[in-house]
């Protein structure tokens, strides 16, 4: 029997600086025999820790395609654990559990049209799909990325633009950018206003949770179904399995239950998004 609580030791391989606050940091499993066994779905996440200073749930941003070889987890630097995670190097060794939670649902998208919405840190748990996507491992025919933040400073990813640019329909929005920037400014729900969607297309949507019931509305607005609108609810997790409730609503618990959920599950739960 697995035991989940039990934590395995990962090296750091390699970091780079993703924004201001923000570091990339690939991990491999210190034993070699973890890192063979080891496979996860888009959209689940690991709970990464060090000693003294706790755990806390990040969610894996690199293809799954790369399990056997290595995972990233982009970590923003907010918080006590979080800050020294920041500081890690190559060589340096932490304390993980996972992965946890349901992955995106790849059987329901199909051979939709996929559309990506990520507004501030809430954008890592797409990039997965997007990487599967420029490789070509995803059946959807087309993929549209709209990605909200706040300033240049605080973008993600900013090295893979050129590539998402040639292969997807991609359009950023920032909400306080600086007197340089000429891009379009505002909120992402801008960026679904003026775009064409197919209300048959699939929709992932990750972002702070006061921006999902804008973003839906302007969804629906557009015939989407509340069937192909997924949503990444990671919040209020702690443990990673589902014992201390800490992340109930309603019926669900987001880190065991989740933290991926069609809007058609939570539409009906008050206060759930």
């Amino acid at each position: 029997m697995i035991n989940v609580y039990k934590p395995k030791l990962a090296v750091v391989v390699a970091v780079s600086q993703e924004s201001i606050d923000t570091k990339l940091i690939r991990f491999r499993f210190k034993e070699l025999k973890d890192q063979k066994k080891f496979d996860f779905l888009a959209g689940q996440f690991m709970q990464i820790g060090l000693a003294g200073y706790g755990e806390c749930p990040i969610s894996i941003c690199s293809s799954p395609f790369y399990a056997a070889k290595y995972f990233e987890l982009a970590i923003r630097d907010v918080g006590q654990l979080t800050h020294q995670l920041n500081q890690l190097q190559v060589g340096d060794e932490v304390y993980v559990r996972g992965p946890f939670g349901n992955g995106f649902d790849l059987g329901a998208i199909g051979a939709k049209n996929l559309i990506l919405i990520g507004g501030g840190c809430g954008f890592v748990p797409l990039r997965p799909l997007i990487v599967d996507f420029m490789e070509g491992r995803l059946k959807t025919p087309k993929l549209q990325i709209f990605y909200g933040c706040q300033n240049e400073n605080t973008l993600l990813f900013k090295q893979e633009y050129a590539k998402w640019n040639r292969q997807a329909e991609f359009g950023i929005i920032l909400d306080l950018p600086s007197a340089k920037w000429k891009g379009e400014k505002g909120l992402v729900t801008e960026l679904i206003k003026k775009h064409e969607i197919n209300s048959d297309s699939a929709v992932v949507l990750v972002g702070p949770p006061i921006m999902y019931k804008f973003v839906i509305k302007e969804l629906l607005n557009k015939k989407v179904k509340p069937e192909n609108i997924w949503l990444s609810l990671e919040r209020k997790m702690y443990c990673g399995h589902g014992v201390c409730q800490h992340c109930a609503i309603g019926r669900y618990y987001v880190c065991k239950d989740g933290p991926v959920f069609s809007y058609a599950q939570l539409k009906d739960i008050p206060n759930a998004i």
